[in-house]
């Protein structure tokens, strides 16, 4: 039979243990999204990073209108087979993160908001519709490719 102070012991010796492991593991670096809201892409840049890199970023989703066209983005990710069921747009002005390591910005009106961005580690620039007529399929398309981009950037860094 175990002393009383064997088993104390050894669940202090485990607790220990569990907060070592716990402190040593860096925390996921973020990126938060940024669009305009008008065609979602903030959304389709979000659902693409989660699905190719979700294990190894803590990604944000946010858009500085108050409303953000959701259905367009979806229905072209779905066509992938690309999911947006787990996340959520933020509108900016709502955002409580003070920090984020990469802020992607997908289109120039995305930054010139006049809306407060939270402070970041490297500010990323994509126009991902340079044509103002472009259609989601194609937005979608340059949203991937930069992505894309950036993961090899990011993995070989």
């Amino acid at each position: 039979m175990a002393e009383p102070n064997d088993s104390l012991a050894r669940s202090i010796k485990s607790h220990r243990a569990r907060i070592k492991n716990t402190q040593s593991q860096p925390s996921k670096p973020s990126v938060l999204f940024l669009c305009d809201g008008l065609q979602g892409a903030s959304l389709m840049a979000s659902a693409i990073m989660q699905n190719k890199a979700g294990a190894f970023f803590e990604i944000v989703c946010c858009h500085t209108s108050p409303d953000m066209a959701t259905e367009p983005a979806a229905r072209a990710l779905i066509q992938f087979q690309i999911s947006t069921a787990d996340i959520v747009p933020v509108p900016l002005a709502s955002l409580s993160l003070n920090y984020v390591d990469y802020l992607v910005a997908l289109s120039p009106a995305a930054v010139q908001s006049g809306l407060a961005l939270p402070s970041y580690g490297k500010f990323v620039p994509w126009d991902v519709s340079e044509q103002t007529n472009a259609s989601t399929t194609a937005v979608l398309r340059t949203i991937n490719h930069n992505v894309n981009y950036f993961l090899s950037l990011y993995l070989f860094r």
